[in-house]
């Protein structure tokens, strides 16, 4: 009995050893990580993702012969649901293929695919709680290999993370945020989009309310409220402690939607009360947050300085007032395109108003002409890419989106009037 005892407090004082290394030194424990894990789980010390946070019998497949139609004002948007599940996406990526094979990756740490549904392996300090809204927040690819931006959570810090998620290597760590009873991860951003043999990555400023993480979007020494640049090697680099990236732009509360159009840049950003903004998104540039906004606070309604020209800032293409909470941005699919060919056409998807946003703007993108707006009832968050980060489209022009605690859904414009 005595020997047991004793093989059991060794086994525990190294868990206990690896769980401190694994916080504060990520990067020496990542091959015995999964290890950890397993021997956590089984001596309840950590609970599966798996079982904590997923009810099986709400994860199954649809009929995908059940359409509704909604009516836009000259087509009408047709919606098939083909599985459903609970929590937030952070990504869907959808191979090209017509078997329909995708990877939908949630906040809460799943994977789920057409057939099943499995538990990322993500590292010791990956965090996630309803307190700060944590979690997963963006997962794509690069040259096959899958990498995802994370909260995370050390003893003495809470941070943002981007690792691989093949070694569980942390890339780039921020620096441990201020305020933390504020921190708010919803408002991390997370989208992306390839350009130039490189990423673009949008960090936002995780809070709603705290003045002093929002101002770490106009300090150059801190990630938060910046779009970064990084280059596709960078991300296999293991030469130091963070990978090499560069600033692209800053000033930004909550880019969630990010997409590449003929060598221009759009954003679609979260901003507070009102203040959403279209932003066409340039090198070096500064876009206002938290000094500019066409929003009002949240904690007393008064309104932000709005001018800004004045401050050297970059004015916004569009703005929503009253607020829409935008998620998702891309170009449109061919058929809508074809249809509005004297314009240039985005798509973008929103929480709150739940609906699919359509943008028309000017050839020369000067200008938005028309925002319209098809409530389809439902908190709408990412579009499926390829593994290009391009918009997947299948032969029957139809594209894929996610449902905020409802599921996966096909959809097409049709019924062109």
């Amino acid at each position: 009995m005595k020997k047991k005892i004793k093989k059991i407090s060794i086994i525990l004082l190294v868990i206990l050893i690896s769980i401190f290394v694994g916080y504060e030194h990520p990067g020496l424990v990542e091959v015995p990580k999964k290890y950890v894990y397993f021997l956590l789980k089984k001596v309840g010390l950590k609970e599966s993702a798996l079982d904590k946070t997923i009810n099986k019998e709400a994860i199954k497949n649809f009929n995908e012969d059940k359409i509704i139609e909604f009516k836009g004002n000259s087509f009408s948007v047709m919606l098939t649901k083909l599985k459903s599940y609970e929590g937030k996406s952070a990504s869907l990526i959808i191979n090209n293929n017509n078997k329909l094979d995708y990877n939908l990756y949630t906040q809460d740490g799943l994977l789920i695919k057409k057939n099943e549904v499995s538990e990322i392996n993500l590292p010791l300090f990956f965090h996630n709680d309803s307190k700060h809204s944590s979690g997963v927040k963006s997962v794509f690819s690069i040259k096959d290999e899958y990498f995802a931006l994370i909260s995370s959570k050390t003893f003495s810090c809470l941070s943002a993370s981007l690792i691989s998620l093949k070694n569980l290597k942390e890339l780039i760590r921020s620096d441990c945020l201020p305020d933390t009873d504020e921190a708010d991860f919803d408002a991390l951003g997370g989208a992306y989009a390839k350009k130039n043999n490189g990423l673009l990555l949008t960090i936002g400023t995780p809070t709603h309310k705290s003045e002093i993480i929002g101002k770490l979007s106009q300090s150059e020494k801190s990630l938060f409220g910046k779009i970064l640049f990084i280059k596709n090697e960078a991300f296999f680099d293991s030469s130091g402690e963070n990978i090499e990236y560069n600033i692209f732009s800053s000033g930004h509360r909550n880019p969630q939607g990010l997409v590449v159009k003929d060598d221009f840049i759009f954003s679609l950003e979260h901003g507070p009360q009102g203040g959403d903004e279209l932003n066409i998104i340039l090198k070096g540039k500064n876009y206002g947050w938290p000094i500019t906004s066409y929003g009002t606070r949240y904690y007393d309604g008064k309104s932000y300085y709005n001018n800004h020209l004045n401050n050297n800032f970059e004015e916004p293409l569009f703005v929503f007032l009253p607020a829409v909470a935008p998620s998702s941005l891309n170009v449109c699919p061919k058929n809508l395109e074809n249809y509005y060919s004297n314009n240039n056409c985005l798509i973008g998807l929103s929480l709150k108003a739940m609906s699919v946003l359509i943008f028309l703007l000017d050839k020369n993108n000067s200008k938005v002409i028309n925002v319209e707006q098809i409530p389809l009832n439902k908190r709408l968050r990412h579009f499926g890419l390829n593994p290009e980060g391009r918009l997947f489209i299948d032969d029957k022009d139809n594209f894929y989106i996610t449902s905020d605690n409802d599921g996966l859904y096909r959809v097409k414009f049709d019924k062109f009037r």
